[in-house]
């Protein structure tokens, strides 16, 4: 009759041995929002594990972990590669009308002769420019050429993603377009290098039908 009691009492010791060493550490972010920062690691977080639960808590830049010391250290990197400075992305857009021949338009003349190979244009000329900047994660409109006329004016869109920089170089992942309110948009998702300019597009959204070209150039600004 003692067995049963004996094999409970060693299981519950067994048990009770499996529980894992738990520490606890505060982590200063420097570059990222805390709350943000606690969502990411939540897969190192074991909030529900039997006898020894991890935790997570922040307030204003600091946040407190409590957890295995293996899965600290995962935290640690996570949050080493997160919290991280972010350059500022500047774009520079050209809006160009294809017509008819003419002068070289001086103003476009490092992309005209891209533009020659792409098109069958007779001419070039800029009809509007804008510099709009912003970081990772940034959605940016910019109203360029009449403001008081919806057919004549056109709002420049960007959406930033995912930005891989080391000092002025590296790469960008843009959502760049234009839209006319009177007669449609442009919109297309490119990869960029810094410096790099790109014709993005064309579309006939220019009033009495001509074509307008999208060209956009981005720099990183630390």
């Amino acid at each position: 009759m003692r067995t049963p009691m004996l094999i409970l009492l060693v299981f519950i010791a067994a048990a009770c041995g499996t529980a894992p060493s738990l520490d606890t550490e505060t982590f200063e972010l420097q570059h990222v929002d805390a709350a943000q920062a606690a969502v990411l690691i939540e897969p190192y977080v074991f909030a529900d594990r039997p006898n020894a639960p991890g935790s997570v808590s922040h307030s204003g830049s600091m946040m407190t972990v409590r957890e295995t010391r293996d899965n600290l250290d995962k935290i640690e990197r996570v949050l080493q590669d997160i919290d991280r400075s972010r350059p500022t992305v500047r774009l520079h857009f050209q809006l160009i009308e294809a017509d008819g021949a003419g002068p070289v338009d001086p103003a476009i003349a490092e992309v005209e002769a891209e533009l020659r190979k792409l098109f069958r244009y007779e001419g070039y000329r800029l009809l509007h420019e804008a510099v709009v900047g912003g970081t990772e994660g940034s959605h940016i409109e910019q109203v360029v050429g009449r403001q008081d006329d919806a057919d004549a004016g056109y709002i420049l869109i960007a959406a930033i993603g995912s930005v891989r920089a080391s000092a002025d170089s590296g790469t960008v992942q843009l959502e760049v377009g234009v839209r006319n309110p009177m007669r449609g948009a442009l919109m297309t998702t490119v990869n960029a290098r810094a410096g790099q300019t790109l014709v993005v597009g064309n579309a006939q959204i220019i009033h009495g039908g001509g074509t307008l070209i999208l060209t956009v150039r981005p720099e990183f600004v630390r």
